[in-house]
C-alpha cells in the first residue's frame, strides 16, 4: 500500500484517469458511520473568582491528551505508527474532538433534566427536627407568672400532589422531547465531524498533489534551461532566449515553494479537524490511485424526500417544536387548581420547665403531633401572569414552527446546490482529464521539436505553462470532485449507527434517562 508521513514528502502525481463507485463507497462508509469512541476522562473544575487558573496545572490533571506546541505526549487514542485511512480518521476524531464530549454530555443532561421533570409525580418526604429554649410571661394579679425550659420537635412531613390538570404530564413530554432533540443533534454532531474530518483530508491530498506537479514542472523548467543554454554554446539559440528559459525556471522555483507551504496550512486545518495538536505526524493512506465516483446513483428528488425524514438536525428542530407545545399546554394548565395530600407526624417534648413565682416541682411533657390535610390551591387573580405567559408560550411555539419551516427550505436548498456541484464536477473531471492529456502530448511535441530546430523557445515555453495549469487543473478538478460528493452526502444528512454509553463503554447514539 502507498502511504505517505504527514510531515514528509508529498504523494505521487495524480495526473491520471479514475472511474468506478469505490470513491464514493468510502465517502459513505465514513460520513455514515459513527464509531465507537471512547468517552474522555475527568473532571473540569470551575474556579471561582479567588482562584488562579494555571494552563499547566489544568493540562496535568484534567487532560492528558493535551500536548503543547513541542514534542507530543504519548495518547490512547493515537497510533503514530497506524496507517490511516479515511475512516480511521473519522474514529480518531470522535475519540480525540472536544466537541463530541460536549454534545454527549448536553444530551446527559437533558437526560437529567426529564429524570428530575418526573420526579414531581412522587412524593416529597422531608424529615425536620429543632430545639430551643422558651421563656414565657402570663400576667396574673400583683405579678406576672413566667415559664422558662427547654422544647424541642421532630417530625416527617409528606407533601404529594395528587391531582394537577396536566402541568407535571406537559412537563415530562417537554423534557422527553427535548432529550430527543439532544439525541439528533448528537447524531448530527457526528456527521458534522466526519464531515470536517473528510474536507481537511481530500484538501491536504490536493495540496501534496499539487507539491508534485510543481516539482515536475520545475524539472521540466530546468531540463529547457539546460537545452537552451546547450543550443548557445551552439550558436543555436540567443541570450534573451536563454533569460526566458532561467526566468520560467526561478517562476517554477518559486511556485514549488509555495506549494509546500501550502501543505504545511493544510496539514494544520486537518489536525484541526481531528481534535489533536499538530506535533503529531500521522501516516496517511494515499488515496491518489482510489477510482473516483462514476456518476450520481439517485435523483436530487429522491435525496431530498431522504433528507427531510432522516436530517438529524431538522428532526431536532421538530422536537423542539414539540416540546414548545407542551410549554403551551403546561401554561394553560396553571389557569386550574391543585389537588394535593400533605401529612406530618412527630414529636414534641418540653424539658426541665421551672415557674416563677415558684411552684412545688419542675416538669416536663411529652406529645405525639399529627396532622393530615387534603389542600386545594388555586390562584383566582395574579395580575394577568399567566395569561402573558400562555401568550409566550405561543408565540415561541409559533417561532419554532417558523424555525423548522426555514430549516426544511435550507436543506432543499443546499441539497440542490451540492447536487448541481457534484454533477458539474463530475463533467469538469472529464474535461480536465482530455485537458491534460492533449497538454502533455502538446509539450512532448513542442520539446521534440525545439531539440530539432523547428520551434522557437517562446513556443516550448509557453507549451509547458500550459502544461502546468493543465496538472493543477486536474487535481483541482478531482479535489472538487471529492468535496462536493462529501458535501452531498452531509447536506443529505446519512443517519448516523447507534455507537456510545457512559465510562468504559462504546459511545451510544442515543442518550436514554
Amino acid at each position: 500500500m502507498n502511504k505517505f508521513v504527514l510531515n514528509l514528502a508529498p504523494a505521487p502525481c495524480l495526473a491520471q484517469g479514475y472511474c468506478g463507485g469505490a470513491m464514493a463507497a468510502l465517502i459513505l462508509l465514513t460520513a455514515c458511520t459513527v464509531p465507537n469512541p471512547a468517552p474522555l476522562e475527568g473532571n473540569y473544575p470551575v474556579p471561582t473568582a479567588k482562584q488562579t487558573v494555571s494552563w499547566r496545572d489544568y493540562q496535568a490533571k484534567n487532560s492528558p491528551a493535551f500536548v503543547t506546541s513541542g514534542s507530543p505526549a504519548v495518547d490512547n487514542g493515537i497510533d503514530t505508527k497506524q496507517v490511516y485511512d479515511l475512516p480511521a480518521l473519522v474514529d480518531l476524531a470522535l475519540h480525540t474532538h472536544p466537541e463530541t464530549r460536549i454534545s454527549w454530555e448536553e444530551a446527559k443532561a437533558a437526560a437529567a433534566r426529564l429524570e428530575r421533570n418526573r420526579s414531581s409525580w412522587y412524593p416529597t418526604l422531608t424529615a425536620m427536627a429543632f430545639g430551643q429554649h422558651f421563656t414565657t410571661s402570663f400576667p396574673i394579679p400583683g405579678s406576672a407568672l413566667v415559664s422558662s425550659g427547654y422544647s424541642s420537635l421532630a417530625s416527617l412531613d409528606l407533601a404529594w400532589t395528587l391531582f394537577d390538570f396536566g402541568r407535571r404530564e406537559a412537563l415530562v413530554d417537554a423534557g422527553a422531547e427535548r432529550l430527543s432533540a439532544a439525541n439528533f443533534a448528537f447524531d448530527r454532531k457526528h456527521q458534522e465531524i466526519a464531515y470536517r474530518v473528510a474536507s481537511s483530508f481530500f484538501a491536504y491530498q490536493a495540496a501534496l498533489a499539487k507539491v508534485t506537479a510543481a516539482q515536475q514542472t520545475f524539472e521540466s523548467a530546468k531540463t529547457n534551461a539546460d537545452s537552451v543554454q546547450a543550443k548557445l554554446k551552439q550558436g543555436l539559440a540567443t541570450k534573451p532566449d536563454l533569460l526566458l528559459a532561467l526566468q520560467e525556471q526561478a517562476k517554477s522555483s518559486y511556485d514549488l515553494q509555495d506549494a509546500r507551504g501550502s501543505v504545511t496550512q493544510a496539514r494544520a486545518d486537518l489536525t484541526m479537524s481531528l481534535g489533536v495538536s499538530p506535533s503529531y505526524s500521522l501516516q496517511l493512506v494515499d488515496l491518489s490511485k482510489l477510482p473516483l465516483p462514476a456518476e450520481l446513483a439517485q435523483s436530487v428528488e429522491k435525496i431530498v424526500d431522504q433528507a427531510l425524514e432522516r436530517r438529524p438536525d431538522l428532526l431536532a428542530r421538530l422536537a423542539e417544536l414539540r416540546a414548545r407545545e407542551a410549554d403551551v399546554k403546561k401554561a394553560r394548565a396553571e389557569f386550574w387548581p391543585k389537588v394535593s395530600l400533605r401529612g406530618m407526624v412527630g414529636n414534641q417534648y418540653w424539658g426541665n420547665v421551672h415557674t416563677k413565682p415558684p411552684g412545688n416541682e419542675s416538669y416536663s411533657a411529652n406529645a405525639m403531633v399529627d396532622t393530615a390535610m387534603l389542600n386545594v390551591e388555586w390562584t383566582l387573580f395574579d395580575g394577568f401572569e399567566r395569561n402573558n405567559a400562555v401568550r409566550e408560550a405561543e408565540a415561541k411555539q409559533a417561532a419554532s414552527q417558523a424555525q423548522l419551516e426555514t430549516m426544511r427550505l435550507e436543506i432543499m436548498r443546499d441539497i440542490w446546490k451540492a447536487y448541481a456541484d457534484t454533477k458539474t464536477a463530475l463533467e469538469k473531471r472529464e474535461f480536465a482529464l482530455a485537458l491534460l492529456k492533449a497538454a502533455e502530448e502538446s509539450y512532448a511535441a513542442t520539446q521534440e521539436s525545439y531539440t530539432h530546430g523547428f520551434s522557437t523557445v517562446i513556443e516550448l515555453l509557453s507549451a509547458q505553462k500550459d502544461l502546468a495549469r493543465a496538472r493543477y487543473t486536474e487535481i483541482d478538478s478531482r479535489a472538487t470532485l471529492l468535496r462536493s460528493a462529501a458535501t452531498l452526502v452531509y447536506v443529505s444528512g446519512e443517519q448516523s449507527q447507534d455507537a456510545s454509553p457512559e465510562d468504559g463503554g462504546a459511545w451510544s447514539g442515543r442518550v436514554a434517562p
